[in-house]
């Protein structure tokens, strides 16, 4: 029996696919990789339609698990099991070498631990999911023998059946459709002529206002009154590509320069996508796509053309944002290409685009040489630069110059040892060293690009704002940039602090012992919220005996209260045809739920942050006493932030 048996109360075809996979592994290994890439790209496409992160056209397999993993459907060792199947998948189908037995057992495994997350994911409560066994030979005595009986001609007759259903006769059906299409446009063609005819014959000086008008088009005197959409850009010398006729885009190759063009045609109904890295299509080049999938005609000469930059800035906004506004009936969100590295990491930082516009690098000059500061730390005052061992200058500074920001400084720093009295060259020197260190720190923190230096400038300016560092959550809900962004571009907001040298040295000692458990908190994989609201069960335990060991059946309690107590996370996470089950049997089935998903899934992907074994869900690690309370605070920070952040998300969509 095959232990991908399980797999067919989730899914028939990917059921048979790792059960064709399996057989064959001790006689046709070359088949096993095969199949084992077929499986792993039509699990990929699975999962991608169910948790709606698709594009509206078409990608590539690696693309798709591209895509997976950068919304975080699928862990880092989920990734590497689907691109290990699809290469050696790949390899096995265009290489003429021997396949090794070992490589079809590897796919095996693959194929069972990608089998054993779907299940787990997405399957029933009760299904019982087996443990991995190494499929065994095949011994002579199971292998049925042939009955040579059997007509040789029947055989054939079964191949060529096959063959022609599979191969021949698709190709036949869509010919006989592209046929029946034309035949249907030929006929509807003679019906508008005989239509035409009969009116001519009724009215004649139609008739000649007709002949009239077809003479002054002919002389070019009158122009057409609409153009269809690909042919109006055209017309415009557009490089355009139109794959719609094959269920593709109309593609325009350009970049960010069309926006306005492009985005002025939104009063008349079509909409336009950008893609950094375009598609296929146009060979990685920036390309805009048109997201309509209707047809679109532009008038010609119309006034509705007339776009003032207010309605045009209103297009940007809203082409920017997740959601798109097609019709006022209908609303539907758009994804960009991920897998092509499109705008949506690019456009997180869209909402400080306003502020950061103004902010430019900072140039001062001293002897020979010129210091620059980054655009970053244009905000930022003298006193946050830790300056030491420069009290004359810094007085000097205050009190005769009135310098409290770091734009403030003289653009000329050499004629400081000329103004203050007892300050040398050497004073100078050692003054103008710091503000490098510092420049370096800042260049360090920052990187090279602009997402980074948007996340420490909007933190500072929300801090500035405050008073004081701000949370997780009020970074947030007052931040001008997707909170998002400090564990995407720093691991988590807890080493964006560290790093940025927010924190004092209890903190910062803290923040780098357990870099790891916050890494894990912040960036876990949330298909649903039940990880964090079992961590937020052992937190409300409080701050002395949350780390204490867990079961299912302690957490049921408030883990039921939780979603049964307030509609929208109700709707959200305990309203499919499986948590609905739970709503009358709230003990058993509900710890049944706890103990599979959360407790059983985070341990098996957690890198031992957290351990379930004998029924007890617990951290993986020992705190130190005097670091209890401070781990403690932040990681409730993490886990309420995430939670707000997971349910917004979740009803926006």
């Amino acid at each position: 029996m095959s232990i991908f048996k399980f797999l067919g109360e989730v899914n028939e075809g990917l059921s048979t696919l790792a059960i064709q996979a399996e057989a064959d592994i001790w006689t046709n290994p070359r088949t096993t990789l095969t199949q084992g890439r077929l499986f792993s790209e039509e699990l990929a496409t699975i999962v991608s339609k169910m948790e709606k992160v698709e594009p509206v056209y078409s990608i590539k397999p690696s693309e798709r698990v591209h895509l997976l993993s950068r919304r975080n459907v699928i862990s880092d060792e989920l990734k590497d099991s689907f691109d290990w199947l699809r290469k050696n998948g790949n390899m096995a189908a265009h290489d003429l070498k021997p396949i090794q037995i070992d490589l079809a057992l590897s796919a095996h495994r693959h194929i069972f631990t990608l089998a054993l997350w779907y299940a787990e994911a997405y399957g029933p409560l009760e299904i019982e999911l087996p443990d991995y066994l190494m499929p065994r030979p095949i011994k002579d005595e199971d292998i049925p023998k042939k009955d040579h009986s059997v007509d040789m001609g029947e055989q054939i007759e079964q191949l060529l059946s096959a063959q022609f259903e599979s191969k021949i006769l698709p190709t036949m059906n869509k010919q006989f459709q592209q046929l029946h299409e034309s035949i249907a446009q030929i006929a509807e063609m003679n019906n508008r002529n005989k239509f035409e005819q009969t009116e001519r014959a009724e009215n004649p000086a139609a008739d000649i206002q007709q002949t009239t008008s077809i003479e002054v088009l002919e002389t070019g005197n009158q122009e057409k009154s609409d153009m269809e959409i690909g042919e109006y850009l055209s017309s415009k010398g557009h490089n355009i590509l139109d794959k719609r006729a094959s269920g593709g885009a109309l593609w325009i190759v350009g970049g960010w320069e069309l926006k306005e063009e492009l985005f002025g045609l939104k009063v008349l109904g079509a909409f336009f996508k950008f893609a950094k890295n375009g598609s296929q299509s146009t060979k990685r080049s920036p390309a805009w796509f048109l997201l309509n999938k209707k047809p679109v005609s532009i008038p010609i000469n119309n006034e509705d053309m007339n776009v003032s930059k207010e309605e045009i800035a209103a297009s940007i906004e809203e082409t920017i944002m997740p959601e798109v506004r097609i019709s006022e009936d209908e609303t539907r969100k758009v994804d960009t290409v991920e897998s092509t590295e499109t705008m949506e990491q690019d456009n997180t930082t869209i909402k400080t685009q306003n502020d950061v516009i103004d902010r430019i690098e900072i140039r001062k000059s001293f002897l020979n040489k010129e210091l620059v500061f980054p655009a970053s730390m244009a905000g930022m005052s003298m006193s946050e630069l830790n300056l030491k061992g420069n009290q004359a200058i810094l007085e000097y500074l205050f009190n005769e110059l009135k310098v409290t920001m770091l734009q403030e400084l003289p653009e000329n720093l050499s004629l400081l040892q000329d103004n203050i009295p007892g300050v040398g060259p050497k004073s100078i020197e050692r003054f103008v060293k710091q503000l490098e260190e510092a420049i370096a720190v800042e260049k360090k923190l920052i990187g090279s690009g602009k997402r980074k230096e948007n996340a420490v400038i909007a933190y500072r300016e929300l801090k500035k704002k405050l008073g004081r560092r701000p949370n997780y959550i009020e970074l947030h809900e007052q931040g001008s940039i997707v909170s998002q962004e400090y564990r995407s571009l720093f691991d988590s907001y807890i080493n964006f602090l560290f790093l940025a040298n927010e924190l004092d040295k209890e903190e910062a000692s803290v923040a780098k012992r357990y870099l790891k458990w916050f890494q894990e908190v912040d960036n876990t994989i949330l298909r649903k919220s039940y990880k964090m609201t079992l961590l937020l069960v052992m937190l409300e335990r409080g701050s002395e005996n949350w780390m204490e060991p867990i079961t299912a059946d302690e957490a049921v309690p408030f883990f039921y209260d939780f979603y049964m107590g307030d509609e929208t996370r109700k709707s959200v996470d305990f309203s499919d045809s499986e948590t609905q089950k739970l709503w009358d049997a709230p003990l058993d089935r509900t710890a049944q739920l706890i103990s599979r998903m959360p407790m059983t899934h985070w341990s098996k992907s957690s890198n031992k942050q957290v351990i379930y074994s004998n029924d007890q869900f617990r951290v993986g690690f020992q705190i130190k006493e005097a670091d209890r309370e401070l781990v403690y605070k932040w990681t409730k920070e993490i886990c309420e932030y995430r939670l707000l952040h997971y349910f917004e998300r979740k009803s926006d969509s």
